[in-house]
């Protein structure tokens, strides 16, 4: 039987990048997988070690947070191979949603043991999400944001940001095209999901899903510092149309334009503005996921392959 063969690419600059990179290859190999270790020295270049390596490898397997994701997410599409995810950042949204093991050793037997599951990708302009992109808090919230602080407080350090954001956020009009449908929209926060979570462990909508064909959108009303935090339970376990100060719309694309060119966070990464089109892309990414994640959430199963 021929060993499965692994692009082993881990991002040295995350969290427990460059502490977990040996760890990685022991285990894998320990299971019998042939590893091919890529060389990159900063994130950006994730991209074109996929594009060298790819058609020499079975699986692409990046260790990072979901900005690696975010980087790597196109070249990945390109290739079609299947990805796996050792969620060696600081928020892991994208592994937590595939239910994908933060443990290092689990997650690498998930590179050989998991089955391979499309899931959708988000597209805003030219650039691409796997998560989530937004406008508003999570920018300046991404601007405050600090190396020190994600390597010391994890994702405590994201809450510490927005709290610290929330005072410089101006409130800002959007008008949000959903088909036929325009909506004028006065917010604090402007999200765009494809995925369930962002900023470790808020969730976009309480029946979101990487693999549900669809994108969900929130608006969050400008209020109080005090009535924010009232709100957190609900945007922790994902707002729905109850919540108040939350105006919810679904769809697979939106057109956003602001009064003003607006910067746009996507997976943590300022890479594009508005005006801007959010469209999902079902199906454009293969991962590995453990089997539970099928037995409690697998959808179409013609889009879930067996394992490779």
């Amino acid at each position: 039987m021929t060993a499965l063969r692994a692009l082993l690419l881990i991002n040295r600059q995350s969290r427990q990048g460059e502490a977990n990179a040996q760890t990685a290859r022991d285990a894998l190999e320990a299971l019998d997988v042939e590893v091919l270790l890529g060389d990159f020295e900063k994130p950006e270049d994730v991209s074109a070690e996929i594009d060298e390596y790819a058609d020499d490898v079975d699986v692409i397997v990046l260790g990072g947070g979901d900005g690696t994701l975010n980087l790597a997410a196109e070249a990945v599409m390109r290739s079609d191979k299947p990805m796996a995810v050792l969620p060696l950042g600081t928020a892991n949204d994208f592994a937590r949603t595939l239910l994908i093991p933060n443990e290092l050793e689990a997650a690498c037997r998930n590179v050989v043991e998991g089955v391979t599951h499309r899931v959708d990708l988000g597209q805003c302009n030219d650039v691409y999400f796997v998560n989530v992109a937004s406008i508003g808090l999570a920018v300046r919230a991404c601007e405050y944001r600090s190396d020190v602080a994600k390597k010391w407080f994890g994702s405590l350090g994201y809450a510490s940001n927005v709290f610290s954001a929330f005072r410089d956020t101006e409130p800002f009009d959007a008008e949000v095209r959903c088909g036929e449908e325009r909506h004028q929209l006065h917010s604090i926060q402007l999200a765009i999901g494809n995925g369930r979570y962002f900023g470790g462990g808020l969730a976009v909508a309480s029946d979101a899903a990487l693999d549900d064909g669809r994108l969900d959108l929130y608006s969050l009303k400008p209020a109080s510092l005090g009535k924010l935090v009232g709100m957190l339970p609900s945007l922790v376990r994902g707002p729905d149309r109850s919540v108040q100060g939350v105006q919810l719309l679904e769809g697979t694309e939106f057109h956003v334009s602001t009064g003003r060119p607006m910067s746009i966070n996507t997976d943590g990464e300022i890479l594009t503005e508005t005006p801007a089109t959010f469209r999902v892309l079902p199906g454009a990414l293969a991962v590995k996921v453990p089997e539970e994640y099928i037995k409690r959430y697998g959808r179409d199963s013609a889009r879930s392959p067996s394992a490779a």
